[in-house]
Formats: structure tokens, sequence, C-alpha cells
């Protein structure tokens, strides 16, 4: 049971940052109009440096490409499927845009790896599979399609007649996409961070990207109110049973189809097992997609994750 109470600390203390950026908030010390500049500083700055670094080294082999194919597909199934949960209960436009981020698109990053190291410790390979799987197969759909779900279903794009028209062209004048571009065009570059011309960058970029779970979880903590979740828990377990539950299994099942090896389709089920993406909260508030929502599902599924994650780990018998 050792492995399975690791990943419950794991999830427990991610929770636990969140409740202390709460507390933050009612101090008084942390503000709601800080909630713009913080998002800014993420998906302007903070953002972009560290999807360039990270992309520039690692190129893709042919090998993993069908890992990073299979999580994207499974996003767009979860995708589709929230689309129909928010239609059938009657969301308004904004609320389906909150809950389709919410139920698509996993914290493969912050909560993802420390699992995969301790799940496959001195296992190189599986940390190798985990990144592409986590920068590519959920990174990209974050920064591309997370990006434009916000900007549609936003409150900006319902006010403005033929905003959705501009959609894309704003995402391709964005840092972030700017950012993955020149990442995927460099990669094949095959840079060597270790290099005493380029070490000092991408020391730059790491220490720029240590920043990301704590302004991600201020964010959170701005938009989030707790006594909002006993309204909708309804909607708190449908995006815990899609992001958790049919994310997972839809990976799963084109593991099977692609005759992947044991440690990938175990790295491949458990990064698509992990609990809502914080920085859909990030992009929600920067485009007026119902963040207060977004907040309180988002954090549902970190508390569900306390047990369905640890769940997923048993299950694949590790």
């Amino acid at each position: 049971m050792s492995h399975v109470l690791q990943v419950f600390q794991t999830v427990l203390a991610f929770a636990s940052v969140v409740l202390l950026c709460v507390f933050l908030k009612y101090r008084g010390i942390i503000k709601a109009e800080h909630g713009p500049l913080f998002a800014q500083l993420l998906t302007q700055v903070v953002l972009p440096v560290v999807i360039f670094s990270k992309l520039a080294t690692h190129p893709i082999a042919p090998r993993q490409l069908l890992l990073v194919v299979s999580m994207i597909v499974a996003v767009i199934v979860c995708l589709g499927a929230s689309w129909g949960v928010g239609r059938v209960l009657r969301l308004d436009r904004a609320k389906t845009g909150a809950l389709m981020i919410a139920s698509s698109f996993g914290s493969s990053t912050l909560i993802g790896y420390p699992l995969i190291q301790y799940a496959f410790p001195h296992n190189p390979e599986a940390m190798i599979d985990a990144i592409l799987i986590s920068e590519l197969g959920v990174g990209l759909p974050i920064f591309t399609l997370c990006v434009w779900v916000a900007m549609y279903f936003g409150e900006g794009a319902a006010a403005e007649p033929g905003r959705h028209r501009t959609i894309l062209l704003d995402y391709f004048r964005s840092p972030i996409f700017i950012a993955l571009a020149a990442g995927l065009l460099i990669s094949p570059l095959h840079l060597n961070p270790e290099s005493p011309y380029l070490a000092p960058f991408f020391q730059a970029a790491d220490m720029v990207g240590a920043s990301i779970a704590l302004l991600a979880c201020l964010i959170l903590a701005i938009e989030l109110d707790l006594r909002s979740m006993r309204h909708i828990w309804l909607v708190v377990v449908i995006s815990a049973a899609i992001q958790m539950g049919l994310h997972p299994l839809v990976a799963g099942l084109q593991a099977d189809f692609y005759h992947f090896t044991l440690l990938q389709r175990e790295v491949l089920v458990l990064e698509a097992a992990m609990p809502s993406a914080i920085l859909g909260v990030v992009f929600a508030s920067r485009y007026r997609c119902a963040a207060h929502l977004n907040a309180v599902l988002v954090f549902g599924n970190i508390l569900i994750s306390l047990i369905a994650v640890p769940l997923a780990f048993w299950l694949l018998g590790r």
C-alpha cells in the first residue's frame, strides 16, 4: 500500500497549496483584482518560456508519436462528451466552456510527473514517455484547444458579434503559439541544455517555470468559492467522471489497439487519469469563460482524485 499512499500524499499536498492560497485571499493578502495580473504573467511570460524550453530539447521519435496521438484523441473525445453534457444540462455558453475545460485537460505535469517518478523509479524510458505525453499529448491541446474553447465560449466572444472569426488569428499572434511553433521548429537541432553557451538560458527558463504551480494556485484560489460547490455537486461529479474515468478508458483502449508495451500503456493511462489542469482556470479567467465555475470544478476534481488516482494506480497493478 506504500505506493498508493505516496500518490495520495502527492495529490493532498497539491490541494493543501490551493487551500493556503484561499486562506491568503480571505486574509486580504491577495485580492480579486490581482487575478488578471497573475493570469497575464502566466499566459504572456511564464508559459511561453516553459513551452519553448521544453519543446526545443525534446524531439519526437516516431515510436513515441502514437502515444501523443492517443492522448490527443482522448482529449477530443472528452471535449465532445462534456459539450454534450452541457447541452443536456442546459448550461449557458460560458458555463459549457468551463465544463469542457475542466473535463478534458488533465494536470499531467504538476501531479503526473511526481506520480510517474514514484511509480517507475530509475526508469528513464518511462519518464521520457511521460514528458512527451505531457508536453505534447496534453500540453499541445491545452495551449491550443483549451485556449480556443476559452476564447470561443468566453463572455467576450459572446458579447461581440463575429468575434469567433478572429479567435484563431488572435491565438496565432499570442506568445503561447509563437513559443510552440519556435520550439517545434528548433527541436530537430537537438540543442544541448548542458552546453556552456545554452545552460544559462535553460537554467533561467527552469527558474521561471518554477513559478507555474504557485501562480496557478493563486489564480485558482482567487476564482474559487468553496460555498458554491454544494450547489453544483452533480456537475462536479460528472466532470470528474469524464476527466478521470472516460479519459483513461479511451487512452487504455487505444493502447490495446496500437499494441503498446506494458510500460507505455501504464504511463499513458496514468497520465490520462490525472485531475483537471489548473491552467484551465488561468485561461478561463483570461477570457472570461465562467472562471468561478471552472475553479470549483477543478478543485472538486482534485478532491475526488484523492481516491480516483490511487484507484487507477492500483488497477494498473503497480
